[in-house]
């Protein structure tokens, strides 16, 4: 609608005829110019390249038929972030593996000095059947940018039945002390999160000030967290929620995956922490 004022009517023979203001014509297009540049700037960049390789299984397991297979190009520069998806592979009806990998990204987002892997899982029905649980580092070179990741099955648990992503490499972002919700960080520090490594029993996270480090006890369902090592800043907005968070990881005995949440527990099996899996889409 146009403003009041912005439209003058004409009379002609019987008719009238509307004649728009050039300043607000003039206004119309401008805005829609700048809408239309504001959604080129937020449009990814076009993939014009792909990874190449193959997910291969050890292990003797049934896969349905109507399984889906997916393969992803993370970008894990930066450490304390969530991975960023450079690039996203989705097979319907994947069958029995090997899978062939075919992972579309762009290239002008692979920097020479980041970090990028690939990452792979099998699914049926939204449960997780295969994933990767080791790091596949993606060479740098153009030419041989090919990798081959090994597929592993999940330990048959009912802590595990209900998850969709595996618990180990995932950056799982803390949501949740007890009952208390944990806010999203800002630019004191980036919002808590644990990492499970799978190539060694060592964790990594950050508490929104500090990073820390641990060693970590897996047998079945039961978690624990050793020798924590912590950074000494002293932040004074999140000093307080992240003793509490650290507290509350020193006393995990166990875990519970659902979906794409992971659950950690003490040993009377009260809630102590529960965190989301999270990662950023490519911009």
């Amino acid at each position: 609608m146009l403003p009041v004022g912005a439209v003058r009517v004409h009379r002609l023979a019987g008719a009238q005829r509307q004649v728009v203001h050039p300043g607000v014509l003039r206004g119309a297009v401008l805005a829609t110019l700048a809408l239309l540049v504001a959604g080129c700037g937020t449009r990814p960049p076009a993939p014009d390249a792909v990874v190449t390789g193959v997910a291969l299984s050890r292990e003797r397991v049934l896969v349905p038929p109507d399984s889906v297979f997916e393969a992803t190009l993370l970008d894990v520069t930066q450490p304390d972030q969530p991975p960023v998806v450079l690039g996203r592979q989705r097979q319907e009806l994947a069958g029995q593996p090997p899978y062939a990998l075919r992972i579309p990204y762009p290239t002008v987002r692979f920097m020479p000095k980041g970090r990028y892997e690939v990452r792979a899982t099998v699914s049926w029905e939204g449960r997780l059947l295969l994933a990767t649980t080791m790091r596949h580092p993606v060479p740098q070179d153009l030419a041989f940018r090919r990798v081959d990741v090994l597929l592993h099955r999940p330990p048959a648990l009912p802590a595990t039945v209900e998850a969709s992503v595996p618990l180990l490499l995932t950056h799982w972002r803390l949501a949740q002390v007890q009952e208390q919700p944990v806010a999203r960080g800002s630019e004191a520090g980036p919002t808590p999160f644990l990492v499970l490594q799978g190539d060694e029993a060592r964790a990594a996270g950050a508490g929104g000030c500090n990073r820390f480090v641990a060693d970590y006890s897996l047998e079945g369902a039961n978690l624990r967290f050793h020798r924590l090592v912590s950074g000494i800043t002293l932040c004074l907005d999140t000093g307080a929620a992240e003793a509490r968070y650290l507290a509350a990881l020193s006393a995990v005995a166990s875990f519970r995956q659902q979906g794409t949440q992971l659950l950690l527990r003490d040993g009377e099996g009260k809630p102590l922490l529960r965190f989301e899996a999270a990662e950023t889409p490519l911009r």
